[in-house]
């Protein structure tokens, strides 16, 4: 099935998964206070563009986020000025000239009903996969230790499928940990997506969503926005 353009993908769905890598794979966090600035950066502009964070990794030369927008149209300004912001700050930091990041970002958008959980368990399994840490909830710079441990974390937005892992928080953490260390039969879907995360239907869905009619005249409509929804902070009892 082709893929869709970037513009009609973020026309037809809120969830996405969010990614970047340094050029040429090069180090773009290179210190801790690195990292401290890109977390600030993305608390700042997540605010400023409504967007609602769930999962996130920085690992030392990309990262990965798991993202709701409440307009999907904006994503693409949202990450632009994130980006270019962090690009400012290493600039200053290192007096390194020329590109960092490589090339635009990807974002696959998100089948909620079957494979949110599966993005955000490939997501904090990545300093395992990259053998820096044992256990995912021991790696510092990603959302695992709030959802594996309950460590408070502001970034965080109240997640309902994480919450329908269990009645209590300490039963939610013990699910959490448990799926992060067992077999996911998703993963391999996860790891491959191109424009979306999910099975046949939810692409047949996505690409007549998306379709135009061939034989339309004047201003084309509008896409519809996407789905919206109101969460709270992450909070754990």
């Amino acid at each position: 099935m082709p893929r869709l353009s970037r513009r009609q993908q973020h026309a037809t769905a809120a969830y996405y998964h969010v990614m970047n890598r340094g050029h040429n794979r090069e180090v773009v966090f290179q210190t801790d206070e690195d990292r401290v600035y890109f977390l600030h950066l993305l608390d700042r502009y997540r605010q400023r563009f409504d967007v609602r964070l769930f999962h996130y990794c920085l690992m030392s030369n990309h990262f990965h986020l798991l993202v709701q927008c409440q307009r999907a149209e904006e994503l693409s300004s949202w990450m632009a000025g994130l980006l270019r912001a962090y690009v400012h700050y290493y600039h200053r930091r290192t007096d390194f000239v020329g590109h960092l990041w490589q090339g635009r970002f990807k974002s696959p958008a998100v089948a909620v009903e079957d494979y949110f959980l599966s993005c955000a368990r490939y997501i904090e399994r990545n300093p395992v996969a990259a053998h820096l840490v044992e256990l995912p909830w021991e790696y510092r710079w990603s959302s695992c230790p709030a959802y594996a441990l309950g460590v408070a974390d502001a970034l965080l937005c109240y997640n309902v499928w994480y919450q329908g892992l269990g009645d209590d928080a300490g039963r939610r953490q013990q699910r959490w940990r448990e799926f992060l260390l067992g077999d996911d039969p998703h993963e391999e879907e996860v790891r491959r997506g191109d424009w979306l995360v999910g099975g046949d239907a939810y692409r047949r869905r996505m690409q007549q969503s998306s379709a135009r009619p061939a034989h339309r005249r004047g201003r084309p409509r509008k896409p519809p926005l996407a789905q919206q929804g109101l969460f709270p902070e992450f909070v754990e009892e």
